[in-house]
């Protein structure tokens, strides 16, 4: 049984990073592509 929880907590971990990562490339890219276009 607790093998099963650790697979469980380690996946939701890796979904928090990967979705966290994601989070973070997305609002850099809209933050660039702002100034981008503040600056035209």
């Amino acid at each position: 049984m607790k093998a099963t929880t650790k697979v469980k907590t380690t996946a939701r971990q890796f979904l928090w990073f990967v979705g966290l990562w994601a989070g973070g490339v997305g609002v850099t890219a809209l933050v660039g592509y702002g100034i981008k276009l503040w600056l035209r």
